[in-house]
């Protein structure tokens, strides 16, 4: 409502939120306060930088967690979307404030995408790489769908530590389903690290 009105109410009433926002939780909250910073004066970000700096302290520790660098799920569902979502979240925080963040950390989400992950070398973007999924859930569902450019959720971490991705049947879909979602950010992401070059 900002955006469009400039009524400064908006403004006031999403700082309030967005800081109670970043207290609770620094990972959901920051893609939309560094989205906001171009509308917001030189004090919001400021007030942003420290809550940039847990951020990337957060992101740090994924190398502790994984190999890869990435917030890899372990639940029931594939966790592709949200290694893309964090990318995206860091190539943003590497627009606004590049002293802190550097283009490496969008570039560990697209690796991984590709096919530096656990369980297989196989790219989760149909028709990219050498070795892509080439079997999906899609939006013909009584099928084996195949969608170019379709990104599947990918790794299933099973308790207690196992990693599956059944790559020959698509009806697994916390592993197997291309949505529109995922797809958009996807895209989203590759024209942001073309831009990052």
């Amino acid at each position: 409502m900002y955006i469009t009105t400039k009524d400064q109410r908006y403004a006031a009433a999403f700082q309030v939120a967005i800081w109670q926002m970043l207290d609770r939780s620094v990972q959901f909250g920051m893609l939309t306060a560094l989205q906001a910073c171009s509308y917001m004066d030189e004090d919001y970000r400021n007030k942003l930088r420290p809550y940039v700096a847990r951020f990337k302290e957060m992101s740090d520790d994924y190398t502790r967690q994984n190999p890869y660098g990435v917030p890899m799920a372990t639940g029931g569902w594939g966790g592709n979307g949200g290694i893309v979502n964090w990318a995206i979240t860091c190539y943003y925080a590497h627009q606004r404030f590049p002293d802190i963040m550097g283009t490496a950390y969008l570039y560990r989400g697209l690796n991984y995408l590709f096919g530096c992950h656990p369980y297989s070398n196989i790219s989760f973007v149909s028709s990219v790489g050498t070795h892509s999924k080439r079997i999906a859930y899609g939006n013909n569902r009584a099928d084996f769908s195949f969608i170019a450019g379709g990104v599947v959720p990918g790794i299933l971490i099973l308790k207690p530590d196992f990693p599956e991705n059944k790559e020959d049947w698509p009806f697994f879909w916390g592993e197997n389903e291309v949505t529109v979602g995922i797809c958009a950010n996807y895209i989203f992401l590759s024209a942001a690290a073309a831009a990052s070059r």
